[in-house]
């Protein structure tokens, strides 16, 4: 097997290099073993760490773990070349297809002004698609997968269903329909209906991301990272007095806490 350059450059260079991995004889052991199956807990993981460089900021971190992301692609699509299933050249052009069919404004003469309409022209070809396969009555909300953890899976289809049409005509009903589902919350004694409503409220919050262009995820991955940098602060703060935080009054504490949302955060003291 002849190794590609070290120095070399290039998507070509990089099948190359995974087919080297790969190779029965002289590849390495680890790549041989892997099947589709074996990667899918890898996939994921690549998956929210590209989505936690991302929103880090850092361009570097960004584009090594885009490249991590594709090695599972060009990985798998090397087991299924071994395999004489399928190869990289297929998931390509299986992509690149995709992509003109679905942007007749772009690579034909439709119409589109705006990234609504772009969408809208993207919804329209693939139901066009659906009913190609003989599928007409499968619902555009089938193609989200249900494995999906809850919140990206809320926001995913109540995306679909916006881009569909299914909106509120008022945007501000959208927080009336929060404060509604807060209220049945409250209402509610039952312990299993007590979860419905807190769903509910929980689905009808992912709405109003929805609706004003935020990512939930983000937005609660932000949250988190706050609460985690307050509730250490008054950690901090408690161990200096020689206390623990069952032992301070709730006025105490909620002072601290003040205390905390007014700290500088770490990005901000790195700025």
């Amino acid at each position: 097997m002849t190794m590609p350059e070290k120095d070399s450059a290039g998507f070509g260079a990089l099948l190359a290099t995974m087919r080297a991995l790969r190779d029965p004889i002289s590849g390495c052991p680890w790549d041989l073993v892997q099947t589709h199956e074996t990667m899918r807990g890898a996939l994921l993981e690549e998956t929210y760490e590209a989505l936690e460089a991302l929103a880090s900021g850092d361009v570097a971190a960004l584009v090594e773990e885009l490249g991590d992301l594709l090695l599972q692609v060009v990985l798998s699509a090397q087991i299924g070349a071994d395999a004489g299933t399928f190869n990289i050249g297929d998931v390509v052009d299986s992509l690149n297809r995709k992509l003109v069919r679905r942007h007749p404004h772009v690579f034909d003469d439709a119409q589109a002004e705006t990234a609504a309409e772009g969408i809208g022209q993207w919804e329209r070809m693939k139901a066009v698609e659906r009913e190609d396969k003989g599928q007409p009555d499968k619902s555009m909300l089938d193609g989200v997968p249900k494995s999906m953890p809850a919140l990206a899976y809320g926001n995913a289809v109540l995306g679909r269903a916006r881009r569909a049409g299914f909106d509120w005509e008022n945007p501000d009903e959208i927080f009336d329909k929060i404060g509604e589902e807060l209220r049945e919350l409250a209402a509610e004694e039952s312990q299993a209906r007590r979860e419905e409503e807190f769903g509910d409220v929980l689905l009808a919050a992912v709405g109003a991301a929805v609706r004003m262009g935020i990512d939930p995820e983000q937005a609660l991955s932000g949250a988190n990272a706050r609460f985690y940098g307050r509730f250490t602060f008054v950690e901090r703060a408690v161990r200096v007095r020689g206390k623990t935080i069952a032992e301070l009054s709730a006025g105490e504490k909620l002072g601290l806490w003040d205390a905390a949302k007014n700290a500088p955060s770490k990005r901000e003291l790195e700025m």
